[in-house]
């Protein structure tokens, strides 16, 4: 009995000892390249693929100073992922700066504000700096009482702008009754500005013509005709490799204008005088507010794995060729339902299909590319999807920036979405509840107590 006894124990000590030398083994291998998993709905703690891409193709060192009080949440969270930034590029050096106990150094960065990030690149003449301030990195969400985390998205960009060696040039075309791009267009410009864009208004008739830097071309539903002179500047821009945004809505009513139709013609793409009715795919049960699906290309495949959809408000419909002409290249980017129509009466008040009206599904939004040129135009059957208030839905934003980045080939930046740090809740039912109840509180301890016994009984009766 004795030398059972023994030999029992001698076997239970060597498993317990190995079992303690494995895990402190584990410990540090981990302790040496931590591995983590981010469980959230949003990934929260995930670098995007476009900040990865970023960090890895650093060719330079980045310092990064923030300016935060410590034990502070807003330092807590800014730490985090500036952490991540360190664990993908080493060229990314990092310093924490309590203005409070280092006032000198605040002082001598010109920093005023608590919860202020500068990054610098370079040094001397050819030194480079881009502060991001707290209101750019905690914003509030589209949904009332809810708040943004739009870190990411600003330090990616801001490390862009001190790394690259020029930014590029955005012009939103005015003078034709365009949407207004000061009191409708604020948030768009912003974003531009973000994916690292001059952005700009452009009259062509009063800066006589498109300015040769120019390289995005942004027209958001003109209401009046192009004179012949700037017809001709567009069509000379599109000749010589021009790339251009360029949409049209419905919610003015019929299409009047012919100079967009005019100039699309030339490769065949017409925007049809239309509303878009889709029954089938729309956002809070609103048919005249589409929501499209994707098509396979760059601008949406990633948005499209992610799940994130783009709302589409006053539509009209886009026609193209099965065919294009020689090195002319169209795809489709987004398409209704095939229970969507296109209404052409637009006095119509009757909301079903009637005679005349264009049958589903519909295209409403198109690439258009000339490998001879290398113009690039995407043109997209929304305009209201652009203004401050649409623009912020789902993944309009998205779309749109990943747009302008395809356009300026920019293909590895896509737009990073800002994370929400509002708390999402679970509602279960009273039979879920019970099942929850049941199955942690009482059967899963009664299983362990139940094996623990046997084991106890086995070992005592040895």
């Amino acid at each position: 009995m004795n030398r059972t006894k023994l030999k029992y124990g001698t076997n239970a000590f060597i498993m317990t000892a190995l079992l303690l030398a494995i895990l402190i083994l584990a410990n540090v291998i981990v302790a040496q390249k931590p591995v983590k998993w981010d469980l959230t709905k949003n990934r929260q703690y995930t670098l995007s693929d476009q900040t990865k891409q970023v960090l890895k193709s650093l060719k330079t060192d980045v310092t990064v100073y923030a300016f935060f009080k410590e034990g502070t949440t807003s330092r807590d969270m800014v730490k985090s992922l500036l952490d991540q930034y360190r664990n993908v590029s080493k060229r990314i050096i990092v310093h924490f700066v309590d203005p409070d106990k280092e006032p000198a150094t605040a002082q001598r960065y010109g920093i005023t504000d608590y919860d202020t990030v500068l990054f610098i690149a370079g040094s001397g003449a050819n030194e480079k700096r881009q502060i991001v301030n707290s209101y750019d990195i905690f914003g509030m969400g589209s949904q009332p009482n809810t708040a943004t985390f739009n870190g990411e998205e600003q330090f990616t960009q801001a490390i862009i702008d001190v790394t690259q060696p020029k930014k590029l040039n955005a012009y939103i075309l005015q003078g034709h009754d365009e949407l207004n791009s000061i009191d409708y267009l604020v948030t768009f410009k912003n974003a531009l500005r973000g994916e690292g864009y001059n952005v700009e208004d452009l009259n062509i008739g009063q800066a006589g013509g498109i300015p040769k830097n120019t390289d995005l071309l942004v027209i958001v539903n003109p209401r009046r005709d192009f004179t012949d002179k700037e017809m001709a500047a567009l069509k000379e821009y599109f000749d010589k490799g021009g790339k251009a945004i360029i949409a049209m809505g419905a919610e003015y009513g019929p299409l009047t204008q012919k100079s967009v139709n005019e100039l699309l013609s030339t490769w065949g793409v017409k925007f049809d005088n239309d509303v878009v009715v889709d029954p089938g795919r729309n956002y809070f049960m609103d048919p005249l507010s589409p929501v499209p699906q994707y098509k396979f290309h760059t601008i949406t495949n990633k948005l499209d794995l992610s799940n994130l959809y783009v709302v589409m408000p006053m539509s009209r419909s886009i026609s193209y060729p099965d065919k294009p002409t020689e090195n002319i290249t169209i795809e489709q980017l987004l398409s209704t339902s095939d229970k969507a129509w296109g209404k052409t009466d637009f006095n119509s008040k009757d909301a079903n299909f009637q005679k005349g009206d264009i049958k589903g599904p519909l295209s409403l939004g198109l690439a258009i590319s000339d490998s001879k040129t290398g113009m690039k135009i995407v043109a997209i059957g929304s305009s209201m999807m652009f203004t401050d208030k649409i623009i912020t839905l789902e993944a309009n934003r998205d779309f749109l920036m990943n747009s302008a980045n395809w356009l300026a080939d920019k293909t590895t930046q896509i737009s990073i979405r800002p994370k929400s740090l509002e708390f999402n809740q679970i509602f279960l039912t009273g039979k879920q509840a019970a099942i929850l109840f049941y199955t942690t509180v009482v059967t899963i301890p009664l299983v362990m107590w139940i094996i623990g016994g046997y084991m106890w009984y086995r070992r005592k009766t040895l």
